[in-house]
């Protein structure tokens, strides 16, 4: 199962975002935009996990996590990773709070246990498009773009199924583990 690790946005940042790739596409940039409905921050790529290996790791996170503070994070700003000049992800910005810190720790510590490594360092945002055509001079077509400053409440973290389509990814959420209220398996 392809599975990923990640926090879920409020409707705000779905409707902020959704009138972005609105503003993009209208000036000419062609991408795989992620829909309202699958807009997360990731936490963790996991990649090919057997379903038995979820279930363990979604138990062992859980009880990692219980008991872990309720807090926010601000989305704000909007910008791109680039490469040889061209843009490839567009994405909102994520404040990398003492909290959001603490939680990728501790989930990370325990993921380590479990044979995952990350070498990457953790740079929280959140995708919201991965381009495929840019126009000419498009650096200055996305410089008047902003996201308005928005918080998100953090009560738990979510683990994804993924499935590649044509039409793009469907994500599931297997587990939800609540800081307060233990592991929720949503199948």
């Amino acid at each position: 199962m392809r599975t990923f690790i990640a926090l879920e946005v409020n409707d705000e940042v779905k409707r902020c975002a959704s009138e972005i790739i609105e503003k993009l596409m209208r000036r000419g940039f062609r991408a795989n935009w992620v829909s309202p409905e699958n807009m997360h921050l990731t936490l963790f790529f996991l990649g090919e996990v057997r379903r038995e290996k979820v279930d363990e790791i979604a138990e062992h996170l859980c009880r990692r996590v219980r008991g872990f503070p309720s807090f926010s994070f601000t989305v704000e700003g909007f910008g791109y990773f680039k490469k040889g000049g061209a843009p490839r992800v567009f994405w909102l910005g994520v404040e990398a709070t003492s909290p959001l810190l603490r939680l990728y720790e501790e989930l990370r510590n325990e993921l380590s246990h479990h044979g995952f490594s990350f070498e990457e360092k953790f740079v929280p945002h959140i995708t919201i498009g991965r381009v495929k055509y840019y126009p000419e001079k498009w650096e200055k077509l996305v410089e008047d773009l902003t996201f308005p400053s928005t918080e998100v409440a953090v009560d738990s973290f979510k683990i994804f199924s993924s499935t590649l389509t044509p039409e793009g990814p469907i994500y599931k959420a297997v587990y939800e583990c609540q800081f307060e209220g233990g592991l929720i398996r949503n199948e």
